[in-house]
């Protein structure tokens, strides 16, 4: 009954058009017809009694829309397994202006996966890296710990230097008007950090306790708050308080500070932070160099179609994560061609990997177990204070969303681990200082 006839317009890019009997549309036609005849109610006729004829005269147009509604929800499925092809997104649909006397005819634009004969994983060449813990590692966290944690003794007549922290009060104003955002009480702040706009912190030193100071400073050209990025302010202030600093001097009162019950037990904590740093970025480093050589030993073309679905979706993340970081994104942010660049390759490389690894679970027949979702789960609450692990893992395994994602993430590991055991890597260790190091400079 069914008739598809399918058109390629590019690789992966396909048009079906599709034809149906004049008489299923006519049999959908007078079912809508003879629906809406049994709920109207007309003038001068009992309900559900009115004639056909004054029934198509009245409401002719939304009977024929109702049908082509029906029609497609009752032959789109038939349509799609009949085109032999396997839609990535949602086909477009668009009809004739002139419908033939004979036929009823519908056109789909289908975007479809890309077919791939995955190349032999073994042999993939790639580095398998290794990132282990040194003395110096655990000595620089201690340094850092150092200088982060410490106390600030409140000096009453004490002239404001750099280091020490101070709690202030203060409104901030454009001209005469005060601008949103702009108002703070009791805020800490340590001089030199530079955690304030330009200009703001220097106005402070010197200052005591009870002094009252107007700061006068410009937004920086790039500001985020793009209604402020440029303009000359003034900041009433008030300085509450001046706290000189009073670090810990050995590892026994940094151990006390942070609250544990000895230098060792610190150092124990920090070795085992480290050690589980370690691990993950010997896990991303190894992931990354897999899922490259996957990429470049499998090339595909993906439809623009599919492209640009996810290029919204990935833009949608990407503006709620500014928003989560206080960020605002702008219109002309998100017209920057660099940035609509980015969005578009990281998309495009998604998409790809979604591909590849979905070929690597099929070929290779890859499933979880249940051990490896109980596993996976620990490893996520690893993270939680140990008195909340049991609801959080409640939680979790009674959602089915948050269980679906762990899943997915899960499988798609195993897919990777699998790529590893099986190619021809090359062994590389480096210590976690040289691997931070190179993450540092690959953001810069």
């Amino acid at each position: 009954m069914i008739q598809t006839e399918v058109k390629t317009l590019g690789e992966n890019e396909y048009e079906v058009h599709v034809r149906l009997p004049k008489s299923e549309y006519q049999r959908i036609y007078a079912e809508q017809a003879g629906k809406l005849g049994s709920q109207v109610k007309l003038p001068g006729f009992r309900p559900g009694k009115t004639p056909a004829h004054v029934i198509q005269k009245q409401f002719g147009p939304k009977i024929h829309e109702d049908t082509v509604s029906a029609l497609l929800q009752q032959h789109y499925v038939a349509a799609i397994e009949s085109s032999g092809l396997t839609p990535a997104i949602q086909p477009e649909l668009s009809l004739p202006a002139v419908q033939p006397e004979d036929t009823f005819d519908f056109t789909l634009k289908v975007d479809s996966w890309p077919t791939v004969e995955l190349a032999d994983v073994g042999k993939l060449k790639f580095e398998q890296t290794t990132v282990t813990v040194a003395d110096e590692d655990i000595k620089a966290v201690k340094d850092r710990l150092f200088k982060s944690q410490v106390r600030y003794e409140i000096k009453e007549d004490r002239a404001a230097e750099t280091g020490d922290q101070l709690h202030i009060d203060f409104e901030g104003f454009i001209g005469e008007e005060a601008f949103e955002g702009g108002k703070g009480a009791d805020v800490p702040l340590v001089l030199g950090e530079g955690r304030f706009i330009p200009g703001f912190e220097d106005q402070l030193m010197g200052k005591k306790a009870g002094d009252d100071v107007v700061i006068e400073v410009t937004f920086p050209e790039d500001y985020q708050a793009t209604n402020l990025a440029g303009k000359d302010a003034r900041f009433v202030t008030k300085v509450k308080s001046v706290g000189q600093a009073n670090p810990a001097k050995t590892d026994a009162e940094l151990a006390e500070m942070l609250s544990f019950e000895s230098a060792e037990a610190l150092a124990e904590d920090i070795q085992k932070g480290l050690v589980k740093e370690a691990a993950d970025a010997s896990r991303g480093a190894t992931q990354d160099a897999a899922l490259g050589a996957l990429l470049e030993a499998n090339p595909m073309t993906l439809p623009e179609g599919l492209i640009a679905e996810d290029v919204k979706a990935t833009t949608a993340r990407v503006i709620q994560n500014m928003k989560q970081q206080n960020i605002q994104a702008t219109p002309e942010m998100l017209q920057d061609e660099a940035v609509k660049a980015e969005v578009r390759d990281r998309a495009i490389r998604g998409l790809k990997l979604s591909v590849l690894l979905q070929k690597v679970r099929a070929e290779f027949d890859i499933t979880l177990t249940d051990e490896d979702v109980d596993a996976g789960l620990d490893d996520m609450l690893a993270s939680y204070p140990e008195n909340m692990r049991g609801d959080y893992a409640k939680y979790i395994r009674e959602n089915q969303e948050q269980m679906g994602a762990l899943k997915d993430r899960l499988l798609e590991q195993k897919c990777i681990d699998h790529v590893v055991s099986k190619a021809k890597v090359k062994q590389v260790t480096k210590a976690l200082s040289q691997w931070q190091a190179e993450q540092d400079s690959a953001a810069a």
